[in-house]
């Protein structure tokens, strides 16, 4: 395989490109040689059994963790091998939304939507409170949660204030770890479709990890499966439904798969 190049040719669309990835954590190898490309403007959904290493992914994907080998291309820049510089820059272009939100407790929503601020910008303490009260209004959370703290949220708001700090720099990629993990599903369809207008309005590229099937039916591009330490499969899920393994097909195929198909009956309690 080809070093991947400090800079991908003109007009490449793809947004990240990883080749070869190892990362394991003593002689527990969790990606043995892992390739995936993301292609800009796209939602893609990451998805695996549990321990296939999805957040392993994303964590070695945005430099929280050293993986033992491999190769990572960010909008065209070689991420491993970046300059501090280099690197700031690239954390400026994404935002991400953790699991549970991640949020700080002991700063107000306002404040952990201003924190990338203060990291990446020098800006009056006024301009980033207005700049704050536009994110938390772009994620459909009322303008009075901004002085509230993490603990005084429910789930449904963490997760929007979450992704409202996430949104902060205005960034072009944006990564999100099980978002609607928790939450009810009329809660997880509207944050479905709140990323989807995102996405459209701001021109995203999303980086998905989740294993809602709504979801991913909702409003992934594209799909792409991990298991048995590499990418299995990646395509839409009418392409993957064709792909012959046995966790995809009961991934997919299976009841739950069928139901969270559109157009699927729903069942129905009695009251």
């Amino acid at each position: 395989m080809n070093a991947l190049s400090p800079t991908l040719p003109d007009g490449d669309d793809i947004v990240i490109r990883v080749r070869g990835l190892v990362n394991r954590f003593g002689k527990q190898v969790i990606h043995d040689h892992l390739d995936l490309d993301v292609r800009r403007g796209e939602i893609i959904g990451i998805v695996g059994g549990s321990g296939s290493g999805k957040s392993v992914l994303m964590r070695a994907i945005i430099g929280l963790l050293t993986p033992a080998e491999g190769e990572i291309g960010i909008f065209g820049q070689d991420a491993r091998n970046a300059d501090a510089a280099t690197a700031k820059e690239l954390r400026r272009r994404w935002g991400v939304l953790f699991q549970e939100g991640a949020l700080f407790s002991s700063l107000t929503v306002a404040e952990n939507i201003e924190v990338p601020m203060r990291e990446f910008l020098h800006l009056p303490e006024p301009l980033m409170a207005e700049l704050a009260g536009y994110k938390i209004a772009m994620v459909g959370l009322p303008a009075e949660a901004g002085p509230k703290y993490p603990s005084e949220l429910s789930g449904g708001m963490k997760k929007r204030a979450g992704l409202a700090r996430a949104l902060s720099l205005d960034p072009q990629l944006l990564f999100l770890d099980e978002p609607t993990s928790g939450l009810d599903p009329i809660s997880a369809a509207a944050f479905d479709e709140l990323i989807k207008v995102l996405k459209q309005t701001l021109g995203l590229t999303v980086f998905l990890i989740t294993h809602d099937l709504d979801t991913l039916h909702a409003i992934c591009d594209r799909v792409a499966v991990i298991g048995d330490k590499k990418v299995l499969a990646v395509g839409t899920i009418a392409e993957l439904l064709l792909f012959d393994h046995p966790w995809v097909q009961e991934y997919f195929a299976g009841p739950r798969g069928r139901a969270a198909r559109p157009g699927a009956p729903k069942a129905v309690e009695a009251a």
